[in-house]
């Protein structure tokens, strides 16, 4: 009978294979699981899309281009310094005025004065149309001719306005009656709507210029047909 050493430690476990056995997936038999590779850098950022770069960049130009835009248009307003032209109401006088039947008719001749305040812009006036108004309701019209203002430059311009026979109802009617007794005068009222081209250099631009001159009055009392404007010439307010 064979001694055991009293030193000797029991084995423990399992005897190990021989020779050793192949693993059938190709893995160790105790192979932790496996999974994909991830990166745990704090300062890791993913890459962006090359369209949002795109995007990024089209709209930080879009707005270089806005401030840069803005900053000529700033500087070209400070310099230049627009303004609107001015017009004056010289003259206006009536001839052949009469309202009988609920008929009215006569011929308004007016006398415009049209002022450039700007030292840099000259203006062409494409086109002018002036109305003439009793009371909100419209009497006559003309047209004028295109004409051009230098800076700093005034040209008076003519026109006349007539009415043949057209109808007043007898609101207006009694209104006209009304004025002629007690003032000895008809108040009328004047727009002047203009198409403007401001020209500096090789810079353009139309816009419509529209101004007013209201409560003119004309002195055609009682029964007589013609007057001329009470008062001095005024400046029509846009």
């Amino acid at each position: 009978m064979q001694q055991q050493d009293p030193n000797a430690r029991p084995a423990t476990g399992y005897p190990y294979p021989y020779p050793p056995q192949q693993p059938a997936n190709g893995y160790p038999p105790n192979a932790a699981t496996a999974y994909p590779y991830q990166n745990h850098n704090p300062h890791y950022a993913p890459q962006p899309s090359p369209r949002a770069v795109l995007l990024r960049r089209l709209f930080t130009a879009f707005t270089v281009f806005l401030l840069i835009l803005g900053l000529i248009l700033f500087i070209f307003f400070i310099v230049v310094r627009p303004q609107l032209p001015t017009v004056y109401l010289n003259s206006l006088s009536v001839s052949n005025f009469t309202v009988s039947d609920n008929r009215l008719a006569g011929n308004w001749d007016l006398g415009l004065q049209f002022q450039n305040p700007n030292s840099k812009m000259s203006l062409h006036y494409d086109g002018v149309l002036c109305t003439l108004y009793y009371d909100r309701a419209s009497l006559s019209e003309t047209r004028l001719q295109p004409f051009d203002l230098g800076t700093k430059d005034q040209t008076p311009i003519n026109a006349t306005l007539s009415v043949s026979g057209t109808y007043v109802d007898n609101r207006l009617v009694d209104s006209i009656g009304k004025e002629r007794g007690e003032k000895g005068s008809v108040e009328f009222d004047l727009r002047v709507v203009s198409l403007v081209t401001f020209r500096y250099g090789v810079y353009r631009r139309r816009r419509y210029v529209t101004v007013f001159c209201d409560d003119v009055a004309v002195g055609v009392g009682g029964n007589s047909s013609s007057g001329n404007m009470v008062g001095s010439a005024r400046r029509c307010k846009p």
